[in-house]
């Protein structure tokens, strides 16, 4: 099977570090599985997320990105087309959810198809849609400060997804919720993997991985194992997911 996304000697360096954050990584993601990625603070955890979104151009080697136009290097590409790649392929949990405070739930994803072009109203109602759909029917009005940790994270999934993308990345996307709300999180997320697309999620938390297909050890910017999971958990396969 051609990998979705595909990187070879993947190094960055950050002026004044006396090593690198990533040294050489070889990383290869099939399309439709959920890959998490473990390792001590400082290991290079997030830069490599940042790298192979497109967030972070590294210092050295290449990220193959098989999208609808075809296959791209996604370290090649200059930055707006990065940032388009990003809008229009990839999406994007993270801890904060970097959702905007100033919005509503529905605008905080509503935008994400704005940005396509897609007209305000249009945007709105697939908004709206998401949210009934992941569970904040009758909280659409309402701003972060609204809602619970949960909710949040709940919002950004629906951005993350409204668009279409085929690989979504998360970082750290539990790390700030309590064990009952982490489990319905990843179930949402888990649920997305089952409808087709592809999880990449940072984490700490050796109760994440295990509910992942995949898990990838980093030390000092280095893969020191990589390992399938003798049985990732059900759990989030038996929703309703598009």
């Amino acid at each position: 099977m051609t990998p979705l996304l595909s990187a070879r000697g993947l190094s960055m360096h950050y002026p004044g570090s006396p090593r690198p954050a990533l040294d050489a990584v070889d990383l290869d993601i099939a399309p439709g599985t959920s890959l998490a990625v473990m390792g001590a603070s400082g290991s290079g955890k997030t830069t490599l997320l940042h790298c192979l979104a497109g967030i972070l151009r590294p210092t050295a080697g290449t990220v193959a990105f098989t999208g609808a136009a075809g296959t791209v290097d996604v370290a090649a590409l200059d930055d707006d087309a990065r940032a388009r790649l990003r809008r229009d392929e990839l999406g994007f949990v993270f801890q904060q959810g970097l959702l905007l405070n100033e919005l509503t739930a529905l605008e905080n994803v509503a935008v994400a198809r704005m940005l396509a072009g897609v007209p305000r109203p249009q945007a709105e109602a697939e908004a709206a849609q998401w949210l009934i759909h992941l569970g904040l029917a009758g909280l659409e009005h309402r701003r972060l400060g609204e809602l619970s940790g949960g909710q949040a994270q709940r919002v950004a999934i629906a951005r993350a997804q409204i668009t279409g993308a085929r690989l979504i990345f998360a970082d750290e996307p539990t790390g700030a919720l309590d064990s009952a709300t982490s489990d319905e999180v990843l179930d949402l997320l888990l649920a997305a993997v089952a409808a087709g697309r592809t999880l990449v999620v940072v984490t700490h938390e050796a109760d994440v991985a295990r509910r992942c297909e995949r898990t990838v050890v980093l030390r000092d910017g280095r893969i020191v194992s990589d390992t399938a999971a003798a049985s990732a958990s059900a759990s989030g396969t038996g929703q309703a997911a598009r």
